[in-house]
């Protein structure tokens, strides 16, 4: 028997590609705006042209502080802003935009018994057309702003000296067509119901808001009339309300606030249809606080966006809901290391969100935010008829002192106003793997496989984007073969007999062959995985000192478990 020695060579290589859809983000835009002193902003809006913010502003205008209107391109270019003053404090909170008219609410203490509703509208030039502060009962707050789908009538929620009030106006000429004040509970001297939010749909006004209790209520109301339909009241032991308000193909969401006994305030997200037949009530947070104030729809995405702490300072949050599953599709957060910054409103292209606030240092990075845990909420649910009152309403039309600027941009003063893209797009992630295997003379298989996955964002040529994931896996197995291989050959024996007649006798002996191959392979697996970081800017940008000694350590392991193997293979 005689020992074989085999060398047997084996390359494999795999390559495919497949498609993600929008579980990830690229930013494509932020920008800070202000002057000299602290500028506030309350309120966005975007249409098919420009992009509408609104606040307030102590460093332009007469008799500071000033509600401001401040209008963008969609390129993000300046087109103009205007400081609009009333001898007073005045200030913008909502805005949207109709017809080539811009329709801004706010509080101004111009009037009887202030703080006032405010009414301004504007052209897309930023000139004032015209003004009207509306007094209700003292103390009037508007939160929530919507408007007909002929722009005839705007519809304003907030809360008054003794409850939440839902107002309706012309824009023809400011005046009211109708006005109710509700409570669900008794008001009092330090709290009160409030609506902070009221959505247009099918000639019906969905409101949402808390009670003084500090639970939360949707209700229903006629648009044309005012008349109360339905509400409902969802009560927990802890707190929640209702911030926004959205309808959208047939289905009503709402995003609010929870107040988690372990993990401070959460993200509420509800669904009702219609009829305001709850259908889900999820939570969604860390271990941080986080409040949202806004609801915005991207396609199949419903976003939260709203304020949380989780970075060590105050930043923007956005929670990215799947508006068929309820499920987090992902969270990011908008924030600075060393300052603070805070998100008041959002709205949406249909492909974009956009949403506005305030920030006391600049530049801000985004990162993902992924500790993320989920809940689900039971309430107790009563269908209950608040009490509702007509009030009489006082209105003035005063004349508004106009001043335009051009603020300065991403240069931080003393707290600016800063509004931010973010924009869930088609990803292409393409996936190579190859695969090769070596049996040397010594037995020994090296298999080394390596996954790596790149995922590309894919936007318009004139905006600026930043990949954010990229994950490699590499992972090598060693196979010990031991192979055997027992031959045997044929073997001829011939003898020859000789007769005393002379005859020749020949005999042929066969020897048969058998061969027999046995292996014995041991497989012993290692596998290195590389940490993905979810970053919208690449890592230099955003200084956290922890992840790269984290990254550090990998590298250095790496680096010596490599030294290993090379010394055992030699």
């Amino acid at each position: 028997m005689r020992r074989a020695v085999i060398t047997l060579v084996v390359l494999a290589v795999l390559i495919s590609t497949q498609f993600a859809t929008a579980d990830a983000e690229a930013i494509i835009y932020r920008q800070l705006f202000g002057g000299a002193d602290s500028d506030f902003a309350r309120g966005i809006f975007v249409d098919s042209n420009y992009i509408y913010v609104v606040g307030r502003t102590w460093s332009f205008g007469l008799n500071p502080p000033n509600l401001f209107l401040s209008i963008f391109r969609l390129d993000n270019s300046h087109k103009c802003s205007v400081a609009v003053d009333f001898a007073g404090s005045d200030h913008g909170w909502r805005v949207i935009a109709y017809g080539g008219n811009v329709y801004v609410v706010g509080e101004t203490s111009y009037g009887t018994d202030p703080t006032n509703v405010l009414l301004v509208k504007f052209d897309t030039n930023c000139n004032v057309i015209g003004s009207a502060v509306y007094d209700i009962d003292g103390a009037d707050l508007p939160l929530g702003l919507s408007i007909s789908p002929d722009g005839l009538t705007l519809f304003v929620s907030g809360v008054s000296a003794t409850g939440a009030h839902l107002l309706a106006i012309r824009t023809s000429d400011f005046s009211v067509a109708w006005s109710r004040r509700f409570n669900f509970t008794n008001p009092s001297v330090i709290d009160r119901d409030v609506a902070y939010s009221v959505a247009f749909s099918d000639n019906k006004l969905f409101v949402t808001g808390r009670t003084a209790g500090g639970n939360l209520f949707v209700s229903k109301f006629d648009a044309a009339t005012g008349d109360h339909e339905l509400s409902k009241v969802f009560a927990s032991p802890l707190y929640e309300d209702g911030r926004d308000v959205v309808v959208a193909s047939g289905k009503v969401y709402v995003a609010g606030n929870y107040g988690d006994p372990t993990k401070q305030l959460d993200f509420l997200f509800m669904r009702f249809d219609t009829n305001l037949n709850l259908e889900l009530a999820k939570t969604f947070g860390t271990p941080a606080f986080e409040e949202v104030v806004s609801l915005s729809m991207v396609g199949g995405l419903v976003y939260g966006v709203g304020t949380t702490n989780i970075t060590g300072s105050w930043g923007a949050v956005l929670f990215a809901i799947n508006r068929s599953t309820s499920a987090l599709s992902h969270a990011f957060v908008l924030a600075r290391s060393t300052s603070s910054l805070i998100s008041q409103d959002s709205t949406s292209t249909g492909k974009c969100l956009i949403y506005t606030g305030c920030s006391s240092g600049w530049p801000a990075y985004y990162t993902m935010l992924d500790m993320v845990a989920t809940g689900v909420v039971s309430f107790t649910v009563s269908m209950t008829a608040p009490s509702i009152a007509i009030p009489s309403v006082t209105t003035f039309f005063p004349t508004a002192n106009a001043t335009g600027f051009t603020p300065t941009f991403n240069s931080p003063v003393a707290g600016d106003a800063f509004y931010s893209w973010f924009c869930p797009d088609a990803l292409v992630a393409s996936t190579t793997t190859t695969i090769t295997s070596t049996i040397a003379t010594t037995g020994t298989v090296l298999t080394t496989l390596t996954l790596s996955t790149t995922v590309t964002s894919v936007v318009g040529s004139t905006l600026t984007v930043y990949d954010i994931r990229t994950t490699t896996i590499t992972q090598t197995s060693f196979v010990t073969a031991t192979m055997t291989q027992l031959t045997t050959y044929s073997t001829t024996i011939s003898a020859i007999t000789t007769l005393t007649r002379l005859t020749t006798y020949s005999t042929t002996k066969t020897q048969s062959t058998t061969t027999t191959i046995t292996q014995s392979i041991t497989t012993t697996l290692s596998t290195i995985t590389t940490s993905t970081q979810y970053f919208a800017e690449p890592i230099t940008t955003y200084v956290v000192p922890l992840l790269l000694v984290i990254n550090t350590a990998l590298l250095g392991a790496s680096l010596v478990m490599g030294r290993r193997r090379k010394s055992s293979l030699g």
